[in-house]
């Protein structure tokens, strides 16, 4: 099974983006999303097997840290040219070190593969200026979610 293995290009610490296929990695996945988008807010009623995670054209993919799992997050395309992110997660003692930005930098690139054009994330409140440091402009400030989008360069 060839799994899209994105490495950091920058000399720093091991990292890659990897898409969840392997049980282990499945694991993970649910851990750190369940504990960081559901327990650290006090939410309950995280499903480990919701239907959208395994969608057809719905990407789960895994930041791995010199092979330990560290973030998560889910791309699933709307359309030829957009895709929106979804339940962004760092574990919590990883928060706050650039490890958002590298599972993003890793998604962007795994987006880019399936040729979107177009990012769209439902953020949480307390997460936009994380998105707007990365490029993201806010199109609906409305609401308890802000959208905002991300246009990717292409290299065509």
């Amino acid at each position: 099974m060839n799994e899209p293995r994105f490495p950091n290009d920058e000399g720093e610490d091991a990292w890659m983006v990897v898409q969840v296929f392997a049980d282990e990695h499945w694991n993970a996945y649910h851990d750190i999303r369940c504990a960081v988008l559901f327990e650290a807010r006090g939410l309950t009623g995280y499903d480990p097997n919701h239907p959208d995670d395994r969608r057809v054209g719905h990407f789960p993919l895994l930041l791995l840290l010199e092979n330990t799992p560290v973030g998560a997050a889910r791309l699933d395309l709307m359309s030829q040219q957009t895709a929106c992110v979804r339940t962004v997660a760092i574990k919590a003692e990883c928060q706050g070190k650039g490890y958002g930005r590298m599972l993003m930098t890793g998604l962007e690139k795994f987006a880019s593969q399936h040729r979107v054009k177009r990012l769209l994330v439902n953020a949480a409140r307390d997460a936009v200026g994380f998105y707007d440091a990365l490029g993201w402009t806010v199109v609906e400030a409305g609401g308890e979610n802000p959208v905002l989008t991300k246009e990717l360069r292409t290299g065509s």
